[in-house]
C-alpha cells in the first residue's frame, strides 16, 4: 500500500510548534527498578520528584552509586530531539552487571522541564520511550517501545507555563543489556485548531488496507484510524448552555461511514465492519473498520478515503479526507504477499502468507498444513524482508507470518494468541489463490508448524505447549524460556517489602507463561531447537534447560532434536531455512512421508499440565477446565496399560472433560485416582467433576453459569483477550472528569499495546447483550458507577462489598484509608464474560487502580489487587500531593491480592490479605 497524498498530514505538519518541546531539562537519578514493576518511588519519602528543588549538591540514595549517592544532572535536547544518554562517573555498571546479572542495570531516571504556551486549547503529546509522562498534575500514556502507530494523548491547557515530568525507565527487554546502558527519550507537541475538521485527525500511515490479486482483491478489509482530538472547555468555565446538564461531555463525535473512491471518482461498495454504532469520546482514538463488496473490472487499485462523521454538539454531518492510496498488485505465483482480517475485538489485523507450490488436493491429505512463523521483539513483518525471507516457501504447506498485533505485542500470550488465531482462521478458504485452484490449496488449519526467533522462538514453544493438539511440530531458534529467568525479578524494590507468600501469588500471575512448567506438554511431538552457541541477546541456556527436560518427559534422550552453532549469535542466516531445517520440515509435511497429516504418537505415560485453563488447550483430547486450587500447578498424568483401558491420576484438578482424538483408540474402561468407569469417557459436552466421593460424570451444563470456567479464569490481564468496552459513570458524585480521562487512557494504552479499539459507554447503557457479548472495564465503586451498583445488589457482592465511604470488604478485612484503591475481576451478569471493576476511597486510589491495570506483559497482577498510600510510582502523580511516609514500597504497598476460587470467593489459600 502507497499513500499517494494525505490533506490531513500536510495540515497537522503546519500546526507542530518546534518551540513548544523543551530544550532544558532537569534529570535526577538513576535508581533501581525491577523488572517490570509497578508501585515504586525512590523520591515519594521526601515529597515526590515534582516538589524537589534542583540543586548543584543536594544528593539522594541509590544502591548503583558508588559511595550510595546520586546527583541532579542539567541536559539539553539534542539536534535530532533526543534527551537523555547520561553519563555517570560514579557508577560502575560492568561491576554492577557482573555482580547481579542484567536485572542489575534496570533503572529509572526523573526528568522535568516546563514549556509555555500562548494560545489556549487543546494540544497532541507524544513522548517515545516512557511508559507514561505528566503535564502538571496528570498522567497520560507514553509510547515505550516507540511503535510507529498513533501514540498522541489530548491535553486541554491554558495559557501560560506548564510542566512535563517523565520517569525513564530503562526495561532490558526493550532497550538492551549494553553498558554502560543507553536512557534516552523523543518527544512532541503539537496544537489542535478545533476549527479543523471539528477537531478530528486522522493517521493515514495506520490506514490498512487489502492487496490485489490480478483483478481481484485478495481480502477485503480494511480499516481507519482516527482521534477525536477535541476536548471541550472544561464545565467551570464553559458557558450554560440549555441543552446541557452538569454531566453532559460535550464533543463526541458519530462514524456515519467510510467513502471510498476509484481514481474516476466512482464510489466503491463498502460494508461496515460493525454491528454497533461507533461512537467517539473527546480525546479518544479508533481503528475504523469496513469491508469492501468487491471492485470493478479494470480497477487500477487506487483509493481515495473519506469519513462521514455526525458531530453532537452542532448536529451536523460533516467529512474529513483520509487520503489516496495506491494498493499493492500481485501475479499469482508470487512468492508472498498480505492478507487483512477481523481481529477479535473487531479491530482490522494483517499478515503475511506464503502459499504452497504446489497444491495438497491430488493427495490423500487432501488439504495443506500451515507454518505458523513468530518474529522477534520490535519486528515489523512490513518492514522488515530479513524475516518473511528466513522462512522459504515450501511445496506442500502455507506459511502465515503472523503479528503479535504490534512488532513487540503481548510476547506471544494473551491477545497475541488470539490474533494467531484469528489470522490462521482468516486462512481458511485460501485467501489470493485464483478461484479455479481453491480446492487444491485449501488450507488443514488445525494442522500446525510453530517456527520463531527469539521471542516468537518463545512464542512457537508457547503455542505447542499450550495447545498441543493441533501441533504437528516445532522450530523454536533463541527462545527464551520465561521472562523472569530472561531478566529475573528478584532485585524488585517492592520485594523488600514482602513475604514469600505474597511474592509467590504475585509470581503465580505470570506463570502461566512459564515454558518449562508446561514442558510435560510438548512430550512426543517432533521439535528442532536451536540456539547460537555465542547468543548474548537469549543465552542458549534457555534452550538447553527445556531440551533436557522434555527429554525427561519423554524418558529418552535426544527424543527431540537440538542443533547449537558454535561461534553464532542471536541471530544468523539459515537458522530456519538452513538445510537442517528444511529437512525437518519435509519430514513432518511431505504427502509421501505423512499422507494423513497426522498428530504425533502421543507417548505412554503422557501428562496434561496447566496453571490455568483460560490459556490451555486439549493434550490427547483431554482439556482441564477447573483447578481445585485456582492458579496452582495441576497435572493429569495417563497410563495406557492396553489399548482399551486408561488409568489416569490427578493434581490438584477439580474438573476435566474429553473431546475426541483419533489417538485415544477405543477406550472401553478407564479410572480415574481410583474411581472405575466402565462405559467410554463422554465427550464434547458432559464433565468429570471431583467430589468427596470420588468423580463422577456432570451432565450439568450449567455449572459454567454459577463457577468459573475457561472462559472466566483470570488474571486480570486475560480481560484483553476479549472485545471489551470501557464504562463510566453518568451522574458520579466525585470528578466526572476523572472518570472521562481515564477511560480516555485506558482506549489509548490498548491501541498503543495491541492496535486495538474499544469503546467508552455509559454506566446506565450497559443492557444484559451488552455484557453477554463484551468484557467490560468498569471505573467507579456504587457511589458513582451505577452499573457496579447494579452489580453490587445483584449478588456480586460476595467477592467484594463497598463502605458507604468507597471502602472495600474483603475476606473479613476492611480497606477504607484515604489513599486506597482496588480492581478486581468479578464474572459478567450472562458469567460468560468478565469484568474488571477499578474504584477507589478517593481520587488518589481511583488512580493507583487505574495504573495499575497491565498493559504489558510480565507485570504481576493477580485476580484483584488492593492498594494503600505506600504503592505508587510517578506515573499517576500523587506523589506530587506530599510526603509518603517512609515512601512507597512497590509490592510492599499492596493490601490484599490473590485469586477467587471456583465460586467467586475470597479463599485463603489462593489469596493474600494484610
Amino acid at each position: 500500500m502507497l499513500l499517494i497524498n494525505s490533506l490531513i498530514t500536510i495540515l497537522l505538519a503546519s500546526l507542530v510548534t518546534a518551540t513548544l518541546f523543551p530544550t532544558d531539562w532537569e534529570a535526577l537519578g538513576p535508581f533501581p527498578h525491577g523488572t517490570r514493576e509497578l508501585g515504586d518511588d525512590p523520591l515519594s519519602s521526601y515529597g515526590g520528584f515534582e516538589n524537589l528543588q534542583y540543586s548543584e549538591t543536594e544528593e539522594y540514595t541509590s544502591e548503583l552509586a558508588d559511595g550510595g549517592y546520586v546527583k541532579w544532572q542539567r541536559v539539553q535536547t539534542s539536534p535530532d530531539g533526543i534527551v537523555g544518554n547520561l553519563i555517570y562517573e560514579n557508577i560502575r555498571w560492568e561491576n554492577l552487571r557482573y555482580s547481579f546479572g542484567w536485572t542489575a542495570i534496570q533503572h529509572s531516571i526523573y526528568f522535568r522541564s516546563t514549556f509555555s504556551i500562548v494560545d489556549e486549547g487543546t494540544y497532541l503529546f507524544q513522548f517515545d520511550g516512557p511508559i507514561t509522562f505528566k503535564i502538571d498534575n496528570f498522567a497520560y500514556p507514553g509510547n515505550p517501545f516507540g511503535y510507529k502507530h498513533a501514540a498522541e494523548s489530548s491535553v486541554y491547557l491554558t495559557p501560560g507555563t506548564h510542566h512535563i515530568y517523565i520517569c525513564m525507565v530503562l526495561d532490558v527487554r526493550i532497550h538492551g543489556g549494553s553498558t554502560p546502558p543507553k536512557l534516552s527519550f523523543t518527544g512532541s507537541i503539537k496544537r489542535i485548531i478545533p476549527d479543523l475538521n471539528l477537531g478530528m485527525i486522522v493517521y493515514p500511515n495506520d490506514t490498512i488496507l487489502p492487496e490485489l490479486m490480478d483483478d481481484k482483491l485478495i481480502t477485503e478489509y480494511g480499516s481507519i484510524t482516527i482521534k477525536n482530538g477535541f476536548l471541550p472547555l472544561p464545565l467551570s468555565q464553559r458557558p450554560q448552555i440549555a441543552k446541557y446538564d452538569v454531566n453532559t461531555e460535550r464533543g463526541w463525535k458519530q462514524v456515519i461511514r467510510v467513502v471510498a473512491k476509484d481514481s474516476s471518482g466512482q464510489e466503491l461498495r463498502i460494508n461496515s465492519k460493525t454491528m454497533y454504532t461507533i461512537m467517539l469520546a473527546p480525546g479518544q482514538v479508533f481503528a475504523v473498520p469496513f469491508k469492501f463488496i468487491g471492485v470493478p473490472k479494470n480497477f487500477d487499485g487506487t483509493i481515495s478515503l473519506e469519513l462521514l462523521l455526525y458531530d453532537n454538539d452542532q448536529e451536523e454531518i460533516f467529512t474529513i479526507s483520509v487520503g489516496t492510496f495506491i494498493l499493492n498488485r500481485h501475479t499469482w505465483g508470487v512468492e508472498s504477499y498480505r492478507i487483512t482480517f477481523d481481529g477479535f475485538d473487531n479491530a482490522i489485523q494483517e499478515a503475511i502468507v506464503k502459499p504452497p507450490k504446489i497444491g495438497c488436493n491430488d493427495f490423500e491429505q487432501k488439504k495443506c498444513p500451515v507454518v505458523v512463523a513468530l518474529h522477534g521483539a520490535g519486528v515489523d513483518i512490513n518492514d522488515n524482508n530479513f524475516w518473511t525471507d528466513a522462512v522459504n516457501r515450501q511445496e506442500y504447506a502455507w506459511i502465515i507470518f503472523a503479528t503479535g498485533r504490534t512488532p513487540w505485542g503481548f510476547d506471544w500470550h494473551g491477545p497475541s494468541y488470539k490474533n494467531i488465531d484469528a489470522s490462521i482462521d482468516a486462512l481458511r478458504f485460501a485467501p489470493g489463490v485464483p478461484e479455479s485452484l481453491k480446492m487444491d490449496y485449501l488450507p488443514q488449519i488445525e494442522r500446525l508448524i510453530f517456527v520463531g526467533h527469539s521471542n516468537g522462538g518463545h512464542g512457537a514453544w508457547w503455542c505447542a505447549s499450550h495447545y498441543p493438539d493441533r501441533t504437528l511440530a516445532v522450530i523454536p531458534a533463541s527462545g527464551y524460556t520465561k521472562i523472569q529467568l530472561y531478566v529475573p525479578y528478584f532485585l524488585h524494590l517492592g520485594f523488600a517489602y514482602t513475604d514469600p507468600i505474597m511474592r509467590g501469588i504475585m509470581e503465580s500471575s505470570i506463570s502461566e507463561n512459564d515454558l518449562d512448567l508446561y514442558a510435560a506438554n510438548l512430550g512426543g511431538i517432533p521439535i528442532l531447537a536451536r540456539s547460537g552457541g555465542d547468543d548474548d541477546n537469549v543465552p542458549a541456556y534457555h534452550t538447553r534447560r527445556l531440551f533436557r527436560m522434555i527429554n525427561e518427559w519423554n524418558g529418552k534422550l535426544n527424543s527431540i532434536r537440538y542443533v547449537e552453532d558454535p561461534g553464532k549469535g542471536h541471530w544468523y542466516t539459515g537458522i530456519l531455512n538452513d538445510n537442517i531445517a528444511t529437512h525437518f520440515l519435509n519430514d513432518i509435511i511431505h504427502p509421501n512421508i505423512n499422507p494423513k497429516l497426522s498428530l504425533p504418537k502421543l507417548p505412554n505415560p503422557f501428562t496434561v499440565a496447566t496453571l490455568n485453563p483460560a490459556s490451555s488447550g486439549t493434550r490427547g483430547g483431554i482439556r482441564i477446565l477447573q483447578l481445585e486450587v485456582p492458579f496452582k500447578f495441576a497435572t493429569i498424568k495417563v497410563h495406557r496399560i492396553h489399548n482399551n483401558h486408561w488409568e489416569l491420576t490427578t493434581s490438584n484438578v477439580r474438573r476435566f472433560g474429553f473431546v475426541k482424538d483419533s489417538r485415544q483408540g477405543d477406550i472401553t474402561t478407564w479410572s480415574i485416582d481410583g474411581t472405575q468407569f466402565l462405559t467410554p469417557p463422554e465427550e464434547a459436552g458432559p464433565s468429570y467433576l471431583k467430589t468427596e466421593e470420588g468423580w463422577e460424570l456432570a451432565s450439568d451444563l450449567l455449572w459454567i453459569s454459577r463457577e468459573r470456567n475457561p472462559t472466566t479464569y483470570g488474571p486480570i490481564s486475560l480481560i484483553f483477550s476479549e472485545p471489551f468496552r470501557i464504562v463510566i459513570p453518568t451522574a458520579p458524585t466525585s470528578d466526572i472528569y476523572l472518570y472521562r480521562k481515564l477511560a480516555r487512557q485506558i482506549a489509548q494504552n490498548w491501541y498503543i499495546a495491541g492496535r486495538g479499539s474499544t469503546q467508552i459507554i455509559k454506566d446506565i447503557d450497559v443492557l444484559d447483550g451488552i455484557s453477554a457479548k463484551y468484557n467490560l472495564i468498569v471505573l467507579g465503586d456504587p457511589r458513582d458507577n451505577y452499573y457496579t451498583l447494579r452489580r453490587t445488589q445483584g449478588g456480586a457482592s460476595k467477592l467484594i462489598s463497598f463502605t458507604p465511604n468507597g471502602g472495600i470488604k474483603i475476606g473479613g478485612n476492611t480497606f477504607d484509608q484515604p489513599g486506597t484503591g482496588a480492581l478486581f475481576l468479578a464474572p459478567s451478569q450472562a458469567r460468560t464474560r468478565l469484568c474488571l471493576f477499578v474504584t477507589g476511597v478517593d481520587e488518589s486510589g481511583l488512580l493507583r487502580a487505574a495504573w495499575s491495570i497491565p498493559f504489558q506483559t510480565g507485570l504481576q497482577v493477580a485476580d484483584y489487587l488492593i492498594v494503600g498510600n505506600e504503592y505508587g510510582d510517578p506515573s499517576t502523580g500523587w506523589t506530587a500531593d506530599g510526603i509518603v511516609e517512609g515512601g512507597t514500597k512497590g509490592a510492599g504497598g499492596i493490601l490484599a491480592t490473590g485469586f477467587w476460587n471456583n465460586t467467586w470467593e475470597f479463599s485463603s489459600s489462593s489469596g493474600y490479605l494484610k
